[in-house]
């Protein structure tokens, strides 16, 4: 098994491996310091505590799971092509790639957990912001976050890389007919909440949810979008 050498493909350009998902979230936490500050001087720092609660559904933080969901796109679109064409076979392209996926996703996910410890010790940097201590990163503790920001930034690699897998295959037409069928669902979902109100009532019920079962629930997402993307990978062409 050359899995070491898929590793190296993904992480020659260390920029893109980790600079660039780092960069776009240091600019977007760059914005919320920006409104940290002009809020403060503007009240003279009191009576932000409004601010600072209603932060907690701030979704910056996506600016850092957004490039990282381009990496497993980029593992399709660049990394998959110069893979095959070095002669690795594609059982050892996804053991590779899924190597660097969890690797990516501890990496970021200890410095999401680590932030978000820093914010909440220092009452959101001294000026009642929020970046990493949000609900999309878990408002538990440090245990919490960790685990959900590491569920979260897995299964958006591996969606990403799932996608672009469905594309590689069929072309933009199985593209779309994914994309098709999940809107339908979608719209029937909304519109039998609309006619019944036990389905909507429990749907509902969904969002109180606790904690694990939402864990679950990416766990579920993660898991689905690796399998399809282990499937198609064996049978995908190498544009």
């Amino acid at each position: 098994m050359r899995i070491g050498s898929v590793v190296n493909l993904h992480t020659a350009n260390r920029f893109t491996a980790i600079g660039q998902p780092l960069m776009i979230a240091g600019m977007s936490f760059s914005f919320i310091l920006v409104i940290g500050i002009v809020a403060n001087l503007a009240t003279g720092g009191q009576n932000l505590v409004d601010m600072y609660n209603g932060m907690v559904w701030n979704g910056a933080i996506f600016a850092l799971l957004g490039p990282l969901m381009g990496i497993g796109i980029a593992a399709m679109t660049q990394y998959f092509p110069l893979a095959t064409g070095f002669g690795l076979t594609r059982n050892e392209f996804s053991r590779g790639t899924s190597l660097v996926f969890i690797a990516n996703a501890v990496f970021f996910s200890i410095i999401v957990t680590v932030g978000k410890m820093l914010e909440e010790v220092t009452e959101g940097w001294g000026l009642h912001i929020r970046f990493f201590n949000v609900v999309y990163t878990g408002t538990g503790p440090a245990w919490q976050t960790l685990v959900q920001t590491f569920l979260l930034i897995l299964a958006f690699m591996f969606v990403g890389a799932a996608i672009t897998t469905v594309f590689n295959r069929w072309g933009q037409l199985g593209l779309w007919l994914v994309l098709l069928a999940f809107t339908l669902v979608t719209v029937a979902g909304g519109a039998l909440a609309f006619l019944n109100d036990s389905f909507a009532s429990w749907l509902f019920s969904l969002l109180s949810m606790g904690w694990a079962p939402w864990m679950g629930v990416l766990l579920a997402v993660g898991v689905v979008a690796a399998t399809i993307w282990a499937v198609l990978v064996r049978r995908a062409q190498a544009r």
